[in-house]
């Protein structure tokens, strides 16, 4: 069973979900700049363009590990957001706006959390943006696309289920992974992604057939007038024929004389819904502008707060009852040297301490993506037995741990040990 393909899977499924479920919010500036400049389409292709931003900042972030690499590859590829065919002005201001929040975001990911794996949008929230931005949509007048609300809705819904099952997945054999007994991981994984499969297939069927309004309301206009002519018959005693069911129009009498008090046409819009509206795009502009400019101040405070990208855990805290033996080697860069001898950083005992380090470094790239998250928990023994050398380990403990004097001699054997 390969856990790491099941994982670079999960990850481009949460990627999509969290995407499409962002689609609503692209469809409201597209409606507002439709109904304000004139100008403005669903963007269903632009939208599916930027879906491949997450992916390729992805790769950037498992593949690169230097600083100024990994930077200069997000800016070149979010530059690539000019090229994309929006259609209308803001729609290609909503492509730069949506490489950029993957930009920062990827950066936050590998910077601060240490990690390179996205966070599902839960699906509260996802919902609560689709119904948000589809009740200003019919509330404004804005737009006429709610097949590609129902439609990313959908989607959404469904991918979220598939990505939970595997996350859940994940989890338990994380958990389970130290137990002695036999544990049939391909087994349940193939049952249990069929299940929810099958079961996310006919959910997502039903809901897209149900949000067909105008073949439905057609099945059920039968069933609506069964009912009501029962409803007629069980309240007024007797059956009533549509004649008597409707309602006569009371013909309309000429205006009076109201001065300078004049209605508004039947298909203006009432003045304040313009305002309303300008004063919603106004907020929207401002609430993005703000986001991103503290994304961007806590952006540069980590990349001067974190020098390197090499993937570390966090270290185990040890409480005062209990004592860590093991010999962990510190390989993250310290980013307040304290200020040494000169002639101490010559000893035997640094040279060997940075032969150990070199030699770590050195074979980093050729390790497993597990033993590269563990560099600062395995001791020198383990990496030892996993990088197959002889005495490096004895020699590095005397050297760190030991009130021996170390020698030349010494050193040449931690260069012998670590050929």
């Amino acid at each position: 069973m390969n856990i790491g393909k099941i994982r670079f899977v999960n990850e481009i499924l949460t990627q999509q979900m969290n995407h499409w479920l962002l689609y609503p919010l692209a469809l409201l500036v597209a409606g507002a700049s439709q109904n304000l400049t004139g100008e403005g389409n669903s963007m269903l292709l632009a939208w599916a363009l930027c879906s491949l931003f997450p992916f390729c900042f992805f790769l950037i972030r498992i593949r690169v590990t230097r600083l100024f690499p990994f930077v200069l590859l997000h800016l070149g590829t979010a530059s690539l957001s000019l090229l994309i065919p929006a259609g209308f002005p803001a729609g290609k201001v909503v492509c730069i706006f949506c490489a950029l929040g993957y930009l920062l975001y990827s950066h936050v990911l590998r910077l601060k959390h240490d990690t390179v794996f996205s966070n599902r949008i839960h699906l509260a929230a996802g919902v609560g943006m689709g119904a948000f931005s589809v009740f200003l949509v019919h509330y404004l007048e804005i737009g006429n696309w709610d097949n590609c609300y129902i439609l990313s809705l959908i989607a959404g819904i469904a991918l979220y289920f598939i990505v939970y099952y595997i996350e859940h997945y994940l989890h338990f054999l994380s958990v389970n992974e130290s137990s002695a007994g036999y544990l049939p991981a391909a087994e349940m994984f193939h049952s249990g992604m069929g299940l929810v499969l099958a079961y996310t297939i006919l959910g997502a069927g039903i809901l897209f057939f149900s949000a067909q309004f105008a073949w439905l309301s057609g099945l059920l206009q039968p069933l609506k007038n069964l009912l009501l002519g029962f409803l007629r018959f069980l309240f007024s005693g007797h059956s009533v024929t549509e004649e008597e069911a409707e309602i006569p129009m009371a013909e309309e009498q000429p205006q009076s004389n109201m001065g300078d008090m004049a209605l508004p046409e039947p298909g203006a819009p009432f003045w304040l819904w313009k305002v309303l509206e300008a004063v919603a795009i106004v907020a929207l502009v401002a609430v993005i502008c703000i986001g991103v400019l503290i994304l961007l101040v806590k952006l540069f405070k980590l990349i001067q707060q974190y020098r390197n990208l090499r993937l570390h855990k966090t270290r185990n805290v040890v409480s005062a009852d209990a004592v860590d033996l093991r010999e962990k080697c510190e390989l993250e860069r310290i980013t307040q040297k304290k200020r040494t001898n000169f002639l101490a950083a010559l000893s035997p005992q640094e040279r060997i301490r940075r032969l150990y380090k070199k030699k770590l470094l050195s074979s980093a790239p050729r390790m497993a993506e597990e033993d590269r998250n563990r560099l600062d928990l395995y001791t020198a023994a383990e990496w030892e037995r996993k990088l197959e050398t002889r005495g490096m380990a004895q020699v590095y403990e005397q050297a760190r741990y030991s009130a021996r004097e170390m020698t030349g001699a010494d050193v040449r054997r931690m260069k012998e040990s670590c050929k």
